[in-house]
């Protein structure tokens, strides 16, 4: 025990003292957090911005008509010259194209029905935010000419609105809206937390193994009286503290950015998260973190080199993102029971339904029964290719 946690303590040295290693896996990602959020909310305040202040458009079909001057007559609304409207969308000049039928107002006095096309690149944020704007006002015009039909027949236009629908949240009855950027945040929470667990101890564990063998450090450490299984189980120890300890950090400051500043227009995000929703997701993801550092250990062992080990690695790193996205846009509560027996996929379909409440005690069983089988397959594997001397001596 005095073995472990005298090596515990020098790898926690080694790795403190490295700056570069405490500046990439803890202090960067804190400060790119908010930066990259607020750089997110900022873009989209501007596309609606610029909107508001200018839109180009293209109206085809009958200029004429009184649909065409609804909007012709708005402060905001442009129609530029254009050869050929359907480029000019294209190359972003315009935002959006109209196509008003011939003869539009006769058919609408005469009580007959028609068609206006609107055009959009759907690549382009401003176009989108444009379309909005001006189908909001064509169905505002749509419902004056509906009451003015209803009246002219003596009929009562409120008669189409026989009662309305409020929608509010079911869970939260506290809230008088249902906050959609919230629960889409939500969402992401787990997904990024795996990200962040792997992309924080890829450096570490390259470091740990095979920067010892480039600096010419692990043969004296082998020669200690520490026996091998307390060395390698104080390097486990040591990535795995860390790579908590940077995931605490990161997903603090991945919280506070998406509260900060992905408003939207829509007031502050709030999430509800409860004790219970954090501790179980922290207690999924260490078991994650143990897995991913053991087999990180491992194959950094291997390795001849740091630069190799990094390549190895990412034989790791890569079907671990991958397998983080599966359930991405899955909804927390409907996941397919099939997904709790995939690795990674499992561990963040089980944090997605904590996200919203669900503690499943079938679901817990089975991830955390798969979990346990894969922490002891890791530290086998780290044990078997640290008791290899053609492993460990590889040059």
């Amino acid at each position: 025990m005095s073995n472990f946690l005298t090596v515990l303590k020098k790898e926690l040295l080694d790795i403190v003292r490295d700056k570069k290693t405490l500046v990439f896996t803890l202090i960067l990602p804190i400060l790119i957090y908010p930066l990259m959020f607020k750089f997110m909310s900022s873009s989209m305040e501007k596309a609606q911005s610029d909107v508001e202040k200018e839109i180009n458009i293209y109206i085809d079909g009958d200029t004429d008509s009184t649909m065409a001057k609804v909007i012709t007559s708005l402060e905001n609304v442009k129609l530029p010259d254009v050869d050929s409207p359907t480029e000019a969308l294209k190359n972003g000049d315009i935002q959006l194209i109209i196509n008003i039928p011939e003869n539009f107002d006769e058919n609408i006095a005469a009580g007959k029905n028609d068609t206006i096309d609107l055009l959009i690149d759907e690549e382009s944020n401003k176009s989108m935010i444009a379309s909005s704007m001006v189908n909001e006002i064509y169905e505002n015009y749509k419902n004056t000419i509906i009451e003015q039909r209803l009246t002219a027949n003596g009929i009562n236009p409120s008669i189409l609105k026989p009662f309305e629908v409020n929608i509010k949240s079911g869970i939260n009855v506290d809230s008088e809206e249902v906050n959609a950027v919230a629960s889409m945040l939500l969402t992401m929470i787990p997904t990024l937390i795996v990200i962040l667990m792997v992309s924080s101890t890829v450096g570490m564990a390259a470091d740990l193994g095979a920067g010892e063998k480039e600096r010419f450090t692990f043969e004296p450490l082998l020669s200690t009286s520490a026996k091998r299984y307390s060395l390698l189980w104080g390097k486990i120890t040591a990535l795995c503290t860390v790579s908590f300890i940077a995931l605490l950090a990161n997903l603090a400051a991945m919280v506070f950015s998406m509260q900060k500043f992905m408003n939207f227009g829509e007031g502050n995000v709030e999430f509800n998260l409860t004790p219970q929703t954090i501790v179980g997701m922290l207690i999924v993801g260490s078991l994650v973190l143990v897995t991913l550092s053991a087999l990180q250990i491992s194959v950094s062992i291997y390795a001849r080199s740091t630069k190799e080990a990094n390549s190895y690695l990412a034989a790791i790193t890569m079907p671990t993102m991958i397998l983080s996205f599966l359930p991405y846009m899955m909804d927390a509560k409907g996941i397919n029971p099939a997904f709790f027996n995939i690795p990674i996929t499992n561990a963040i379909c089980l944090m997605k339904e904590f996200t919203v409440g669900i503690f499943d005690i079938k679901h817990i069983a089975i991830v955390f029964g798969w979990h346990v089988l894969y922490i002891v397959a890791s530290i086998i594997f780290a044990k078997f290719m640290f008791s290899k001397e053609e492993v460990i001596f590889r040059n």
